[in-house]
């Protein structure tokens, strides 16, 4: 259901590169990484049984 979150971000950071706007997409790029590294922690640890 949250998954659309990191697509939404990239989305938008690309929008506002396109718009030259780079610093807030420089922004929006950290945001979606750290969703991304969130969202791996989470699942990789608690459904994957994986110790990290």
């Amino acid at each position: 259901m949250y998954m659309f979150l990191p697509f939404l971000t990239a989305t938008i950071g690309l929008i506002l590169v396109w718009f030259e706007k780079r610093l807030a997409g420089l922004i929006m790029l950290a945001i979606t990484v750290a969703i991304l590294v969130v969202w791996f922690r989470f699942h990789a640890t608690n459904h994957l049984n994986i110790s990290l």
